[in-house]
């Protein structure tokens, strides 16, 4: 009896799933993803730390970020030759370095993290491979909106202004029964201005450098 309602409860499940997959053949609608992402190009590269605060060399072009987290949100509409356009936006988050932590950690002080906001418009194709899997591939531009969080200690911090820059994204991957979607996606975030907002440790004013920001990710969608 217990294996019969198994197998019973499956039949179920599996018929719920293709009757959902035959619902949303047309390919529109939101779609949520989460994943992890890699930094790259200067972004990723370690900065010429000493300890924080004591001269301006606090302030290297390079990001020293390491791998981080995303979670996103996308709307799809695809016509009925496959291919289609879509809007998406995207909250990033990647911590500093082991070795840049390190510095912060043996100076006491409180560790900055780096936020990106990329918002993209574009298009993409769809092909359908299978009754199961579909493949795509997509292609947009946009702006990215940049935040380096403060750091500092207590009665000593620094804080950083937004930046926007232009960014462009192209990923490729496959859909799994139109509901659950894993793709790759490269990232370009631009040329990023890092601006002091106020005074910093002990100086009055530092120059804003611009740094190489991009991002590797990889990406688990679920489709509605």
């Amino acid at each position: 009896m217990k294996k019969f309602s198994l197998v019973l409860l499956i039949a179920l499940l599996m018929g719920g799933v293709m009757s959902v997959s035959a619902q949303k053949t047309d390919h529109h609608g939101i779609s949520v993803h989460v994943g992890g992402i890699m930094p790259v190009h200067e972004f990723h590269n370690t900065p010429a730390y000493v300890v924080p605060g004591v001269n301006s060399r606090n302030f290297d072009r390079h990001g020293g970020a390491t791998f981080g987290a995303s979670l996103g949100l996308k709307y799809n509409y695809v016509f009925d030759f496959g291919l289609g356009v879509f809007a998406s936006a995207d909250l990033m988050c990647n911590m500093v370095n082991k070795s840049v932590r390190e510095v912060y950690n043996n100076a006491s002080c409180t560790k900055p993290m780096y936020v990106n906001v990329p918002i993209i418009v574009g298009v993409n194709y769809i092909t359908d491979f299978s009754d199961i899997v579909d493949l795509w591939a997509e292609a947009g531009i946009g702006c990215d909106l940049f935040l380096k969080t403060q750091e500092g200690w207590s009665n000593s911090t620094i804080k950083y202004n937004m930046n926007a820059a232009f960014a462009a994204e192209a990923g490729l991957g496959v859909t799994f029964i139109d509901l659950i979607s894993v793709g790759i996606h490269y990232y370009w975030l631009g040329r990023q201005s890092v601006k002091v907002d106020g005074v910093t440790y002990d100086e009055t004013y530092v120059i804003p450098n611009k740094m190489k920001v991009g991002q590797v990710a990889f990406k688990v969608g679920f489709h509605f």
